[in-house]
């Protein structure tokens, strides 16, 4: 399952996908209908604020425990839509959770992040039996690119929230030691500044020697002053 805890989302986008949600349902004809959103061991579910669709009509997370069986965790393990006519019917799914919560039908499909990975999953669900003809699932699958769509927006803006956090930080007065050139960084403390550097900004350093440096720790010895002639030399023959 993926690990979307670290995404960030903007009221917004929750706002947008609650809409996608009471569209579907109303749509559909069913009471509930759900986005889920993986969450390393539990799910968090966006409901479509519909009373008629408790206990999934508000936003809640659901630990997944060993054992249980929710119709949407077999979407996400899939990756692959699931349409589920009448779970008391079925040996597999007329114990699940789901069913104890008064839903008999259910369809759903995988909801996927810019990069292929999983996001989560489109949910609907229905109190009495639903076989979910027609362009149902079709609509369902547009929303999920939608919010695929959406997703790709929301890190593009993250990406630009980062890089001006960086640019801003190193702009301004910057205090660094008269002697030693160590930068003093927001929480007091003192760093070399390439290191400095790399924490607050893309930059990342190779070392070497300027010739004034190479002068003052080799310029006396032997080998030294013999590579400095034969390149001194060599210049003079490309002269």
């Amino acid at each position: 399952m993926a690990d979307n805890e670290k995404i960030r989302i903007p009221d917004i986008a929750v706002l947008k996908w609650r809409n996608i949600a009471d569209l579907l349902a109303e749509v559909a004809g069913v009471p509930a209908a759900t986005i889920n959103i993986a969450e390393e061991d539990s799910i968090r579910m966006i409901g479509s604020g519909r009373p008629e669709a408790a206990p999934f009509d508000k936003d809640t997370v659901v630990k997944v425990k060993p054992g249980q069986r929710y119709y949407f965790s077999a979407v996400m393990q899939t990756r692959e839509k699931l349409v589920i006519p009448d779970a008391t019917k079925s040996d597999f799914w007329k114990d699940s959770d789901t069913l104890k919560s008064g839903f008999v039908a259910y369809a759903g499909v995988p909801v996927f992040q810019p990069d292929g990975e999983l996001f989560g999953c489109l949910s609907l669900l229905d109190r009495k039996p639903n076989e979910f003809k027609g362009p149902v699932l079709r609509l369902m699958e547009e929303f999920g690119e939608i919010i695929t769509g959406h997703l790709s927006l929301i890190a593009k803006n993250l990406q630009m929230e980062r890089d001006a956090k960086e640019m801003r930080t190193l702009q301004g007065l910057i205090p660094i030691c008269a002697n030693c050139k160590k930068i003093r960084d927001d929480k007091g403390f003192w760093q070399k500044v390439e290191v400095y550097l790399e924490e607050h900004s893309k930059a990342r350093f190779t070392h070497g020697l300027c010739e004034d440096c190479i002068q003052k720790l080799y310029g006396a010895e032997k080998w030294f002053q013999k590579e400095k002639k034969e390149k001194d030399k060599g210049k003079g023959k490309g002269a």
